[in-house]
């Protein structure tokens, strides 16, 4: 039995599937009774689930936190993990499409979450369902293991590996990365730089931590109607991303035009943030608290997202250089607050970094407040996993010069032993995850759905 052919036969099915995933608005909100992450995620894992026991797997919901999808017989003792995530990030503006639409155009799905992290996992829940209908004797149990929280804090998993000491598989990968095998991922510091101010300016920029601000806003006081009017045509001369002005209750509201991406490619982006600092600067603004963090991206920031002005440029073999974005700004309780989302070389420690950003921020007066944390992931490309996995891209692309891959990305692979990032941005493919107008080519089932099927094959036989 050919099973590249044959799981092509669910094609439309998983095109459908997919749809109806899609149209679930997934972002994180307030908490609910049973919904620790609201009532979007909590809807999509449902869904997730009950496509999986409507395909004839054995299905269960963990609160909310998580879920699993199982494909084999209790009595198999070894089991492979497919590990990915049904919550997606703001949708963000600009649009060309309903980002929750799933509409098909010129044969792509567009919507959130077509390519991070639902059409991957939907796929893969497919390629199972062919592997189970063929009846192929597998040695190893295949467990996919769906998260609710990955954009924002990863209780899902902490709930699920943590609280409920769910058993780990002895080898997993997560199509949350692109081809072809990422045997390395860059640690993660997050935290919040905080200021203290009485000021009535008020400034808002970014809805998430990990992506690049598309757009940032500050209301000034008409009292720097003058020289905003005087600096702001020079600053703008020959740029393409802009700060526009208007005149609205009394204040002076700028608006700075970014370009979003994800925290971890943030050259990909145009952070509308640090531009609207750098033009601040022109503008001598001395109320408390902005004086000083404008001052501080002035001095230490500017454009950059490599830690060069920071003092924190580093640099490995294995994974590159470090990204550093600053996502969200808002003042909040009297205090005016600024996200970083830094991705670190594997074989660096966050203490370390940790330190020279104190010393850094100690001269500006601005404040280190920690969100999250995570180790970085290294595991040698000569591993039977990542050899395994490169050989059946090899196998199944033809592609013989694609090496194995490092990445800013934090994925699931984090989470569990022995574990890495596989797929599921082909090569050559536009990646738009964090981006408006994100979608998945539905040519790209024809390659992908196979080769899912035969990685699930040999891992799992």
């Amino acid at each position: 039995m050919d099973l590249h052919k044959e799981v092509l036969k669910y094609k439309d099915e998983l095109i459908a599937s997919l749809q109806e995933s899609i149209r679930i608005k997934s972002v994180e909100e307030a908490p609910l009774p049973g919904m620790p992450f609201g009532e979007g995620p909590a809807k999509a894992l449902e869904h997730f689930l009950s496509v999986g026991e409507k395909l004839g797997f054995k299905v269960e919901n963990f609160d909310n936190y998580a879920g699993h999808i199982d494909f084999g017989t209790d009595d198999q003792e070894e089991m492979v993990g497919i590990l990915g995530h049904v919550d997606v990030v703001p949708e963000g503006t600009g649009w060309d499409y309903a980002p929750y639409g799933a509409e098909i155009v010129n044969n792509k799905m567009y919507g959130r979450g077509t390519l991070d992290d639902k059409g991957p996992m939907m796929i893969c829940l497919y390629a199972m369902k062919a592997l189970k209908d063929l009846g192929i004797p597998l040695k190893r149990k295949v467990r996919m293991i769906l998260g609710a929280n990955e954009e924002t804090g990863w209780g899902c998993m902490k709930h699920y590996f943590g609280t409920l000491q769910m058993p780990h598989p002895v080898v997993s990968f997560t199509p949350d990365s692109k081809f072809p095998v990422t045997f390395a991922e860059k640690g993660i510091l997050r935290a919040l730089f905080k200021v203290k101010t009485d000021s009535d300016i008020t400034v808002q920029a970014g809805a998430v931590y990990n992506a690049v601000p598309e757009v940032t806003t500050i209301s000034l006081p008409l009292s720097y109607k003058e020289i905003v009017e005087k600096e702001l045509p020079i600053y703008n001369e020959g740029k393409e991303n802009i700060i526009s002005c208007e005149i609205s209750d009394n204040r002076i509201v700028l608006t700075s035009k970014g370009v979003a991406a994800h925290a971890a490619k943030p050259s990909l982006g145009y952070n509308s943030l640090s531009a609207l600092m750098i033009f601040l600067g022109r503008l001598n603004i001395t109320e408390n608290g902005f004086k000083e963090m404008i001052k501080f991206f002035n001095d230490k920031i500017q454009m950059e997202f490599n830690g060069k002005l920071l003092g924190v440029n580093l640099v490995d073999e294995p994974s590159g250089e470090i990204t550093i974005n600053f996502g969200k700004c808002y003042v909040e309780n009297g205090e005016l607050i600024v996200s970083m989302d830094m991705r670190y070389p594997v074989t660096f420690k966050a203490e370390n970094i940790k330190e020279k950003l104190f010393a850094v921020l100690r001269e500006y007066g601005l404040t280190f407040d920690p969100l999250k944390e995570e180790k970085p992931l290294y595991v040698p490309k000569d591993n039977f996993l990542v050899k395994t996995l490169m050989e059946v891209y090899q196998d199944m692309t033809g592609d013989m010069e694609s090496q194995p891959i490092s990445t800013g990305g934090g994925t699931y692979a984090k989470a569990v032993s022995n574990c890495v990032a596989f797929g599921a941005l082909l090569k050559g493919t536009p990646d738009t995850m964090h981006q408006k107008n994100e979608c998945i080519d539905l040519a790209s089932l024809d390659t992908l759905m196979p080769l899912f099927i035969e990685t699930i094959y040999r891992l799992a036989k």
